[in-house]
């Protein structure tokens, strides 16, 4: 993890895949689940996808329910302690918040942009140029958010960063958000950061035909070895945490986009031409 501490929100996500975990070794449904706890329609989801804190209480139920010995429930009870935890507001909109900690805890982060680079990778500058039109961000905000979305690219470089794999289209290179000077310089970072092990960097050129993800921007988010990801899909007021039902899909997807890629050294070779272009 790129964090000693993951935070409440990647805990609950863990404590929610261990407790569904359980429930199918124990050989339940969500319906039977539910109604074996006494749990109104769709709380059991909702705990399943971390999108609730557990209870003391409601997890002594469901240790009794799914037959959980004690030494397991102990250490579940210990992760939903940790899970209900209050930290300080990041500087993203609200419906973003859990993505962040979700990044912060990653051990792999799979990304796609058609025209534009994520957050992760952006400078201060580049990312105050797109705040700048944002229709939801306050002017107030925007240089705060700017710098904090920096601070995470400069994470990236880090000796304790996930790995990333960042697929943009050629658009992206193309489009002068802030300008041209301020396109070169995200340009300029990008190849930077190519050139790290735990980095690959690669564009999908304007004559590689159709694709399998036109028009969504995503990121697949995995935690642990072994596990599903999480999908991260996010839209100008709101944003899905997709699970493991997704998973497939979503990776298959990144899986056709990557084939269809330029390879890293033509992606670097497309990216200097572009700087000398900016020049």
């Amino acid at each position: 993890m790129s964090d000693t501490d993951p935070g409440p929100i990647v805990q609950r996500i863990l404590l929610g895949a261990d407790l569904r975990d359980a429930r199918e070794a124990a050989g339940l449904t969500n319906a039977e689940a539910s109604k074996a706890l006494g749990w109104y329609t769709g709380k059991l989801s909702k705990v399943e996808q971390g999108d609730m804190k557990v209870s003391d209480k409601d997890l002594t139920k469901v240790a009794k329910v799914y037959r959980i010995p004690e030494d397991r429930a102990g250490t579940l009870r210990l992760l939903a302690t940790d899970s209900r935890r209050k930290l300080p507001p990041a500087r993203v909109p609200e419906h973003s918040v859990k993505y962040v900690n979700l990044e912060r805890a990653a051990i792999e982060l799979k990304t796609f942009s058609s025209d534009h680079f994520l957050g992760i990778v952006q400078t201060a500058d580049y990312a105050r140029a797109m705040l700048e039109r944002s229709v939801t961000a306050s002017a107030a905000d925007v240089d705060r958010m700017a710098e904090d979305r920096a601070q995470r690219m400069e994470r990236m470089k880090g000796p304790n960063a996930p790995r990333l794999w960042l697929i943009v289209g050629e658009e992206a290179l193309y489009r002068e958000i802030g300008g041209p000077e301020v396109l070169r310089a995200q340009l300029e970072h990008i190849k930077e950061l190519a050139k790290l092990p735990h980095v690959c960097v690669q564009v999908i050129p304007f004559d590689g035909g159709a694709h399998a993800s036109h028009g969504t921007t995503f990121t697949i988010v995995t935690l642990l070895e072994g596990r599903p990801g999480i999908v991260y899909v996010e839209g100008l007021t709101a944003s899905d945490y997709l699970g493991r039902e997704h998973f497939r899909v979503y990776n298959l997807a990144f899986e056709n986009l990557r084939a269809n890629t330029l390879s890293q050294q033509r992606t670097l070779e497309r990216i200097n031409r572009r700087i000398k272009e900016l020049k």
